[in-house]
């Protein structure tokens, strides 16, 4: 009953601690609200869109390079297998070293096409993670909605507020600015006040709850964002960064490619100097 009583001054309005602590459960609303929008985003666009882009612009020349180094490797193993024919006097064949080349690399060939159909599927998919014109539009009004909506942060709306949440979560997978729109002008008509506490005590147990989830948000946030994918980001936006990288790799595809052709030549003195014995 005290805490009842509590609520209200002599004129019989609210008193001021209940409306400012009210007020401030909005806010921490729209904090958490701002949190989980974060995080979606960062799984929904920003991962699967870094990770494109550093295929395209890095991932490519590295398997280039991967190519080149499993050349290499099967380049010397050729020269093993002529000079061992050579040492024993064993006759040798051509096709028959090849065709044990390639059964021994053959897992490692498999690996080096899958990359590349990685890089090609990479390519072809890029245009469509392009940010949306109507990308920050759609992140707001997703926030808006989520602030007022989303029963993991209102846990008291009511079951048709509830039911109302999945609109929005599917419009704002599919970058649908005219539905979130919609929704938000139907979310509108949902009372700020429908989960009003009857109590202080109950307006400060939501703060606390808040609090405690901002604080959950905020650190699973911070995990997040140790993911490697945004050692990868904040190469592919610094240009000198990303042209150091991709010199780098261009020269050592260059030199790999010197060693074969090396490794090469001496294949085939050893095939001439069977050929000539």
């Amino acid at each position: 009953m005290l805490d009842e009583l509590a609520r209200y001054d002599n004129s019989g309005g609210m008193t001021p601690d209940f409306d400012a602590v009210y007020e401030e459960n909005g806010i921490l609303r729209g904090e958490l609200a701002a949190l989980y929008e974060e995080m979606e985003h960062i799984e929904r666009v920003t991962i699967p869109t870094t990770q494109t882009v550093y295929l395209i612009k890095v991932g490519a020349l590295r398997v280039e390079l991967l190519r080149a180094k499993t050349e290499i490797m099967k380049s010397r193993r050729r020269v093993a297998l002529l000079k061992e024919a050579l040492e024993k006097g064993t006759d040798m064949n051509g096709l028959d070293i090849s065709r044990q080349i390639d059964e021994e690399f053959w897992e490692t060939d498999s690996n080096t096409r899958y990359e590349t159909y990685q890089i090609n599927a990479a390519k072809l998919r890029f245009s469509s993670l392009a940010q949306s014109e109507d990308a920050e539009e759609i992140r707001s009004v997703y926030r808006i909605i989520s602030r007022k909506m989303n029963p993991d942060i209102n846990t008291d709306i009511s079951p048709d507020a509830i039911s109302f949440w999945p609109s929005a979560r599917a419009a704002y997978l599919q970058n649908d600015l005219f539905e979130l729109k919609a929704l938000l002008l139907m979310a509108n008509d949902y009372p700020e006040s429908y989960d009003l506490p009857s109590d202080m005590g109950s307006v400060y147990r939501k703060r606390d709850e808040l609090k405690g989830k901002i604080a959950s948000a905020s650190k699973k946030l911070e995990n997040v964002r140790q993911h490697p994918i945004f050692g990868w980001k904040a190469m592919l936006e610094n240009e000198e960064a990303l042209a150091a990288e991709q010199a780098k790799l261009r020269s050592e595809i260059e030199a790999a490619h010197m060693q074969r052709v090396a490794l090469q030549d001496m294949a085939s003195s050893l095939e001439m100097e069977y050929v000539r014995k």
